[in-house]
């Protein structure tokens, strides 16, 4: 039988390509949610910010320890700035207070910070945001004096103009908030002036959830930057100094796991920016594991699953997620139906499709599952809506 996928045999059928080796027994499903994969956490914390004399800035921080390993001073952008959203390495956001968007070219921030020439005005009004976030994944974020919440998407790594930044989208009112910054794909880090740390979870459909990760103690910084991999920096203005954080489990919906260093911050003063801004998964943790060990593939496809979606991570979306890939694959990166070219753990039709995940996805099941992933949620919303499916058609 064949979906719009792949190919999908009556349920429990082998799979070409898993000879020998039957569907998970009982216990095999039991180890695979203790089962716990090696990680390993690498990148630094690029983080733009703009003087008060209008200079632009780059500091660089090692995320596993907090070290300051440099700091460069560029020129004056020539406008008074609002707001600022770091798109890539090289690519700065920044508003003016008359509203205009410009982005700003790093040419090189290594041994001195030079810009490719100077900063292109690519809105001249409009753009009257208190604060802008990218989430590295095509999303900008800004909110309005009045609380609004809104979203754009960004197809370009140096977009020029509304034909690049579009698709305005109001997700909602009442954020009244007083730092913001992007931790991943649709989610947002902020606090509030009453001292919470808030995470927001935003769907493709633009609806919300929020999680209430600390009830006080973040008051006293303007700024918060995440790099990403659960790092959360924040800077208190009156001593400039820049505190560091570590979630455990950013994906969790809790901050009982943030981790506090404020006996060895990143500064103890000299972060005078009035605007920071943190490039987007400059620090990312991969997950290393045995790729023919079920238990740790499934291990690392419901922590995949959980960072995915936050409304996803329980135990019933898990549930459905393994028992459709149970029933696809086995779990095995070299499940294969050779009569149609469906490979993989969620068995693309054709294997080649999971290369927009990866070019290693003929043999790595971490690049499988971020595909299937991707694909459950464009088609079904939900791993249990695509088992539904599957339940009624065979083939999902």
């Amino acid at each position: 039988m064949y979906g719009p996928h792949g190919p999908v045999g009556p349920p429990g059928a082998l799979l070409a390509g898993a000879a020998g080796a039957a569907l998970l027994t009982a216990g095999a499903v039991t180890q695979a949610t203790d089962a716990e994969a090696a990680t390993t956490c690498t990148g630094t914390a690029s983080i733009y910010g703009i003087l008060p004399d209008g200079r632009l800035t780059y500091s660089a921080i090692n995320p596993s320890n907090g070290d300051l390993t440099r700091v460069r001073i560029g020129p004056d952008l020539g406008f008074t700035p609002k707001a600022m959203a770091t798109l890539n390495f090289n690519t700065v956001l920044v508003t003016s207070t008359t509203g205009a968007l410009y982005r700003v070219d790093v040419q090189t921030n290594n041994t001195s910070l030079v810009l490719a020439g100077a900063p292109v005005r690519i809105a001249d009004s409009g753009w009257t945001h208190d604060m802008l976030a990218y989430d590295g994944h095509g999303h900008l974020y800004g909110t309005t004096s009045s609380g609004l919440l809104l979203q754009y998407t960004v197809t370009e790594d140096k977009p020029a103009g509304s034909q690049h930044i579009g698709m305005r989208k109001e997700i909602d009112s009442g954020f009244a908030l007083k730092t913001l910054t992007a931790t991943g794909d649709d989610r947002l880090l902020a606090t509030t002036s009453g001292g919470a740390l808030y995470e927001y979870v935003i769907s493709s459909s633009g609806t919300w959830s929020r999680n209430d990760l600390k009830a006080e103690g973040w008051s006293a910084f303007d700024q918060l930057l995440s790099p990403g991999a659960g790092v959360y920096y924040g800077r208190i203005p009156t001593s400039g100094a820049m505190y560091w954080y570590k979630d455990a489990d950013p994906t969790d919906k809790s901050g009982a796991d943030i981790a506090y260093h404020t006996d060895d911050p990143v500064s103890t003063s000299g972060w005078s920016q009035q605007l920071l801004s943190a490039q987007p998964d400059s620090y990312t943790c991969t997950t290393s594991l045995d790729r023919d060990n079920i238990a740790e593939v499934k291990a690392a496809g419901r922590d995949m699953m959980n960072a995915h979606d936050a409304a996803w991570a329980n135990s019933s979306e898990w549930s459905c997620l393994e028992k459709l890939w149970d029933k696809e694959s086995g779990w095995r990166w070299n499940a294969s139906n050779p009569s149609s070219g469906a490979y993989g753990i969620p068995q693309s039709l054709p294997g080649s499709k999971m290369g927009t995940a990866g070019a290693d996805w003929q043999t790595n099941p971490l690049t499988q599952i971020k595909w299937g992933l991707g694909y459950v949620d464009g088609r079904y919303g939900s791993p249990c809506g695509a088992w539904r499916f599957f339940q009624a058609n065979n083939w999902y």
